[in-house]
């Protein structure tokens, strides 16, 4: 057991935790278990899947869930705030005095001691935005055209 962190730290617990760390984006537990698999391909999901649980109730990763969608795993842990591109699914990591405020306006609002809270701002990034605006321009391009006679 590891006191330091109140489980028993594995081989297989630190190479998801590393994988998590590493990575440049807010991978899913698909996606972290496809890479466990290149470097171990005895790792089973299952523990993959209850290790990130495990590592996100001892706050060594943060499991952000939305809706429908799969949960993402993030390495940072401070208190931060994410934008989601919904065209594409960028999640991206922000950083948002103002969300502070918001916490204690519900506390005052609603009489809860808000333990934490997470903020998402939903809409679509500009990568998606210029495919979008391109999509459009070829669209308006085609419709002005003549159609052409067999």
């Amino acid at each position: 057991m590891n006191a330091d962190k109140g489980y028993r730290k594995t081989n297989q617990r630190a190479m998801i935790l590393s994988i998590v760390q590493e990575a440049e984006t807010h991978l899913t537990a698909g996606e972290i278990f496809e890479r466990v698999r290149q470097r171990d391909p005895r790792v089973a999901y299952g523990t993959v899947y209850r290790t990130l649980h495990l590592l996100a109730r001892h706050g060594e990763v943060q499991e952000l869930s939305f809706a429908d969608q799969s949960s993402r795993y993030d390495a940072r842990v401070d208190r931060h705030d994410h934008v989601y591109c919904t065209a594409c699914g960028l999640l991206v990591d922000v950083d948002v005095p103002v969300a502070l405020i918001a916490r204690h306006v519900a506390e005052e609002q609603s009489g809860f001691a808000v333990a934490n809270h997470h903020t998402v701002f939903a809409g679509v990034c500009p990568e998606c935005r210029s495919h979008q605006a391109a999509g459009q321009r070829a669209g308006t391009k085609s419709a002005n055209q003549p159609e052409q006679v067999s």
